[in-house]
């Protein structure tokens, strides 16, 4: 008697003067590189040895199976019953997917056919180089003991930005322990008068927890709400040493695959007042911001805005980016930015820069 299958069941988860710019930039060339493939591109990871026999000492046959084929990279298959009029019999059937991951999926490895398992280094923010970046005034008053016209509006700008899930399923099955990394760099390259300094370099380290939703408002999916302990410097001395400590609580939404929404807020881990280099960090950078994301067909767009939700301190920030199609891994991307926290070491100076170059890790 053949069965029919049983309806789809949520998918299961297995398990500091200037720095030299030689090494920084070598390598910032190759982490670029890595992570220059889109998650989505990657080839199909190899089963963990260690992975597969953790999946036969599960008693039960379905999750045992779910479990070899979560580790195995391949779409999770369920056991059914067959016709009850005979019992004891089961067969397995292939549970076809319903759609294609999202790309909010695809990134944080919410289902069971995207999930790498641990310790596998992708992409978490953006990942560019632009090669001209223009601002209109640096604020050069904060770099003590350089002449006034030791540095220049155009500079290359670059980010790398990457993650790696080291404890899935931490409290709950829904939940991932993650560890980040982003570096923001703003490198003088065409001054050549004075040796194409890096002017600054952000640092931003972070342990991030994120637990899996699974419900819709306003045609949206909730997808993931995250906590994360972050940490932003640009690894200064006084009088330039700009840090801050940060708990971080975001919330990610999508509809279909070609938009997505996150909500950001975050608490500032007080200091000492002798210890604080920056004390309006909060009033000038901001408390929360929200990202907005578009894709038509190969262009991406976003749109930022930031806030330190007080109407009457100046602060916060816009930022306006669009990628678009130039062959291969690469894109073009222009990004554009007014505001407060462009930098952490003029943080409390309005920056106004737009910038060119090459994108080669989206947002979506």
């Amino acid at each position: 008697m053949r069965a029919s299958p049983s309806p789809p069941s949520e998918p299961v988860r297995a398990a500091r003067r200037f720095p030299t710019k030689g090494g920084l930039c070598a390598g910032a060339i190759l982490c670029l590189c890595h992570l220059a493939t889109p998650a989505s591109a990657a080839s199909p990871p190899r089963p963990d040895a260690e992975a597969v026999a953790g999946c036969r000492t599960l008693e039960d046959a379905k999750s045992r199976l779910e479990c070899y084929d979560t580790v195995s990279g391949r779409t999770p298959t369920e056991v059914v019953a067959d016709d009850p009029k005979a019992e004891g019999l089961r067969r397995t059937t292939l549970k076809p997917p319903s759609a294609p991951p999202t790309p909010l999926a695809e990134r944080w490895e919410l289902e069971a056919q995207t999930d790498r398992g641990p310790f596998v280094i992708t992409s978490y923010k953006p990942n560019y180089l632009l090669v001209a970046s223009y601002q209109d005034r640096i604020h050069k008053d904060v770099y003590t003991g350089l002449p006034k016209d030791a540095l220049d509006s155009f500079e290359v700008k670059f980010q790398i930005s990457a993650k790696t899930k080291v404890w899935p399923d931490l409290l709950s099955d829904r939940g991932d322990l993650w560890l980040g990394y982003t570096q923001v760099s703003y490198w003088q390259a065409y001054n050549t008068e004075f040796s194409a300094p890096f002017r600054e370099t952000v640092y931003e380290p972070e342990v991030i927890y994120a637990y899996r939703t699974g419900f819709s408002l306003a045609g949206f999916n909730s997808r993931l709400v995250t906590l994360a302990l972050n940490h932003q410097s640009n690894g200064r001395s006084d009088p330039r040493s700009r840090s801050w400590n940060r708990v971080v609580l975001s919330t990610l939404w999508d509809r279909e695959a070609n938009r997505a929404i996150e909500f950001k807020a975050w608490w500032r881990i007080p200091e000492d007042d002798k210890d604080d280099d920056n004390p309006d960090i909060s009033d000038r950078v901001g408390r929360g911001e929200v990202w907005g994301y578009f894709k038509h067909n190969a262009h991406t767009f976003a749109a930022m805005y930031r806030t330190n939700f007080d109407p009457g301190t100046a602060g916060g920030a816009t930022q306006l980016d669009w990628s678009f199609p130039l062959g291969g891994a690469f894109k073009g991307y222009v990004q554009y930015f007014y505001g407060y926290g462009d930098g952490l070491i003029d943080y409390d100076h309005l920056s106004h820069r737009l910038s060119l170059g090459f994108l080669l890790t989206d947002w979506m």
